[in-house]
């Protein structure tokens, strides 16, 4: 459009009074007409000129609708003279700019210039939305997006948002499900940028859709360091109808259509124990409970940015805990003996014999114990049972479900192996993975000792032995 043009309509524009309220109007074709004489244009080109000005004043909201449907422009107030004239002047302007040449620039830059593009995305699309005659503005921003659930002991994890603008917002939400949105990495059997870039910003995309398993992979592996097949499978629990929000991360803020779908992780025993390290060493990582998720925050102020899942339910979310109470746990301790009213009793002295058999009526069983192989194994039981120890040696690592990690350098590793292969067939159930990771395998509630002063001297001995 040529600015020649914008600078004579701007001569033509209706006036409004600073005060008192006085104001004039002019007719469309009024416009089209000083703009065919004086440029000597075709009228179509005039026409064109004026409507399109026209579209982008009444979007502006600065156009008297009842003046504006007579095809008369007049403006609402002066301040709408003031704003219609500073955009048709930075139009007609090849030297104006509302923002920096560099405003939009997202590489390399602070924080804060990043809130200042979000800042100023957000005021213009929550007004579009909200200002929208049949509340039916469409999208501009395409959202795919692959969350998971790990659930264990009655608890969901969570992963701090990266683009939290403020803690305790309870407008964004600081900790959503460990997941994300597609990229283009995701993405196999499209060529060329163009034709991937239109699918991941196009509605309702198959192809990107299918992309969303990749996506879930690469997620779990940049937020919880977990490996597919290594450490978990996954299965499909819900697709989300498509959910719409003005929200974004960082600056890319809009009003946006989500496509999401929620992935179960169950996790193997190498994943269960990995993950118990991170979520030790990384804060970003919080385990919600299903009160927290169904009150919306929890008791420190962590809030769970679930909407589209709150929404999935209706704003029920009494059917949405229940409905995730459920979902089985992501990792089972599964022991090898699993036996019900059954019962072992482990002697302290290793002259007395291991009873094993219905509970009241264990028998003895065909094992004769070392002094040094009674030990680790009243080590493995106590684990198993939950005592405390007052220290233990620096290469051994204790996890939950009785099991214990022995690194290569640590000087019992051998008789654990050892251990394990002398143990093997009897009544007493001892698990090894790849010579590193040791438990008994046997529900701990099923687990005795002769002794039960035993208890108390785990919590106040060195036990190096294990």
């Amino acid at each position: 459009m040529p600015n020649h043009l914008i600078k004579t309509l701007i001569q033509e524009l209706p006036l409004y009074a600073e005060e008192e309220g006085d104001f004039s109007s002019v007719n469309r074709n009024r416009l089209i007409s000083a703009i065919c004489d004086r440029h000597a244009v075709e009228p179509s080109i005039a026409e064109n000129t004026v409507m399109l000005c026209e579209r982008l004043l009444d979007t502006l909201s600065v156009l008297n609708a009842d003046y504006l449907a007579k095809g008369e422009w007049c403006f609402i107030s002066f301040p709408a003279q003031l704003m219609a004239t500073s955009v048709l002047t930075a139009m007609s302007d090849a030297d104006s700019r509302y923002f920096s040449s560099k405003f939009w620039n997202t590489q390399g830059i602070d924080d804060v210039k990043k809130e200042r593009q979000r800042d100023v995305l957000r005021y213009i699309e929550e007004a579009r939305r909200e200002n929208h005659t049949s509340q039916q503005a469409q999208p501009i921003r395409y959202c795919y997006v692959a969350w998971s659930i790990i659930k264990l002991n009655g608890r969901i994890l969570f992963y701090q948002r990266e683009d939290t603008k403020k803690h305790f917002d309870k407008s964004a939400g600081d900790y959503g499900l460990i997941g994300g949105r597609t990229n283009q990495t995701d993405v196999a059997g499209i060529a060329g940028t163009a034709a991937l870039l239109t699918e991941l910003q196009s509605p309702h995309s198959p192809v990107i859709k299918n992309a969303l398993p990749e996506t879930l992979k690469r997620e779990l592996r940049e937020e919880a360091g977990l490996l597919f097949k290594t450490h978990y499978t996954f299965k499909l629990w819900r697709s989300l109808q498509p959910y719409r929000q003005v929200q974004g991360a960082a600056p890319n803020h809009a009003l946006t259509e989500y496509y999401l779908d929620i992935f179960t992780i169950e996790l193997t025993l190498d994943g269960f124990l990995h993950l118990e390290q991170r979520v030790n060493s990384d804060s970003r990582l919080a385990w919600l409970s299903l009160a927290d998720i169904e009150q919306g925050e929890t008791t420190d102020h962590k809030i769970p940015y679930i909407k589209a899942l709150y929404d999935e339910f209706a704003g029920d979310r009494a059917a949405l805990v229940a409905e995730l109470s459920a979902l089985a746990d992501s990792f089972v301790p599964g022991y090898f003996s699993d036996k019900e009213k059954y019962g072992i009793i482990l002697p302290i002295d290793n002259e007395k014999p291991v009873a094993a058999g219905v509970l009241g009526k264990e028998k003895p069983l065909d094992l004769a114990l070392t002094t040094r192989q009674l030990e680790l194994i009243l080590g493995l039981a106590a684990h198993l049972r939950g005592f405390e120890f007052a220290s233990h040696e620096k290469n051994i690592v204790l996890h939950p479900h009785g099991w214990i990690e022995v690194s290569e350098h640590s000087p019992i590793r051998a008789e654990l192996v050892e251990l394990a292969t002398f143990l093997n067939g009897s009544g007493l159930v001892m698990e090894n993975r790849r010579d590193r990771l040791f438990r008994l395998s046997m529900r701990p509630e099923t687990v005795f000792f002769a002794d039960e002063l035993f208890a108390f001297s785990v919590k106040s001995d060195d036990l190096n032995s294990v």
